[in-house]
């Protein structure tokens, strides 16, 4: 290979993650929505548990993470039809997050519903694979603060499956705003003009 060659096929990948970076604002709007939904249902359980209120909390579940999938349904044909050429750079970010979103879902539901998973662990367990998802996401995007929100993620794992309780609702739930919510607004204020 010459260096030609090679300058070139750096030059070549620079632009594409160049033109994957316009449409990563459109990122924000999902971190956003699924931040305040989840943390506003981490608070509701852990409300529930705490004064006793005895609701049904997979009804609650259900409602949110329904509503997130329905948001995800109807913003993704949104989207569709204001960028219908997506960059393949795109592509793979976004069937990642799919992907994840998929795991977290059967993980939630049929982990805890089926016993295989305590629920006291369902919140670390759920904050590593974000961290696969932040961590990809930056790098693919050549974004390093939103790699970095990996570490924060990574670290609340382990603070959670090393003191188990039911605080990690609600440390969970600032997570959530923390490493989530508020870098959705940052990915919207930085890129949604691009």
């Amino acid at each position: 290979m010459t260096s030609d060659t090679l300058q070139g096929d750096l030059a070549y990948i620079k632009k594409i993650v160049q033109e994957s970076r316009k449409n990563i604002g459109l990122s924000g709007d999902h971190l956003i929505v699924w931040g305040i939904l989840v943390s506003i249902a981490l608070f509701v359980t852990w409300a529930n548990h705490y004064y006793n209120w005895g609701a049904n909390e997979w009804l609650h579940w259900v409602l949110v993470i329904g509503g997130g999938w329905l948001f995800e349904i109807i913003y993704g044909r949104t989207v569709d039809r204001k960028i219908p050429v997506r960059t393949y750079t795109d592509k793979i970010e976004g069937f990642m997050w799919l992907s994840i979103g998929i795991t977290l879902t059967i993980l939630g539901f049929l982990g805890i519903g089926t016993d295989a998973i305590r629920p006291e662990y369902i919140s670390p367990i759920f904050s590593t694979v974000l961290a696969i998802g932040y961590f990809t996401s930056g790098v693919i995007y050549e974004v390093k603060w939103i790699r970095n929100l990996a570490f924060g993620w990574w670290g609340g794992a382990i603070i959670m499956f090393l003191f188990p309780g039911s605080y990690h609702l609600l440390f969970m739930a600032g997570m959530m705003i923390a490493f989530q919510a508020i870098p959705g607004f940052i990915i919207q204020k930085t890129w949604a003009n691009d």
